[in-house]
């Protein structure tokens, strides 16, 4: 099992955000577009458990790679960050795998869309995500094993999160769904 300790912020600038991940050591990766399609169900309501699942289609946009995956995550293990546990597989074909989990009894919600450019730390990962019809966000994340490491990879987060000029103050539990659904 691995526990995704994870946080997300409004920006006002991404290119500013971008440049200073860059002057504090990140290196820019990958740029993607993600399209996520959640599902609920009559059996398992995944919103009123503070759960998610979904399939993601990624194209990468520097490569033309195109890619699926299909994720649950459990729900938030603390008060203060996005930490939950997240189980994902990679899928061959998204559209069949949507298809299948509808003719089951799961059904879509409206989609998120995000254009995400990659940065890599030290066992750290920042996304700078321009989201459809919500704006500028950057996560930053670290993926660990068990979760007695999570403490210590929420400090990494937060020293961070004080060398980028915020603080946990200025970050947010509410996920991209919550918010599109919230508008």
């Amino acid at each position: 099992m691995s526990v995704e300790v994870e946080i997300k912020l409004k920006i006002n600038s991404r290119t500013d955000i971008e440049r200073v991940l860059e002057e504090t050591g990140f290196v820019r990766a990958d740029l993607v577009l993600e399209s996520d399609t959640y599902y609920t169900s009559d059996h398992h309501d995944f919103a009123a458990l503070d759960e998610a699942f979904r399939v993601r289609s990624t194209e990468n946009r520097m490569t033309g790679k195109r890619s699926a995956a299909i994720t649950y995550k459990g729900a938030k293990m603390d008060n203060i960050s996005m930490t939950r546990q997240e189980l994902e597989t990679t899928v061959g074909d998204a559209k069949i795998c949507r298809k299948i989990l509808e003719h089951i009894g799961f059904r879509p919600v409206p989609p998120v869309e995000k254009l995400r450019q990659y940065f890599h730390g030290e066992n750290i990962t920042a996304c700078v995500d321009t989201v459809t019809n919500l704006g500028d966000y950057l996560e930053l994340e670290i993926i660990v094993e068990t979760e007695e490491k999570k403490e210590a990879a929420l400090d990494k987060v937060k020293e961070i999160l004080q060398t980028i000029g915020y603080s946990m103050q200025d970050t947010t539990r509410t996920s991209y769904l919550s918010m599109l659904l919230a508008k």
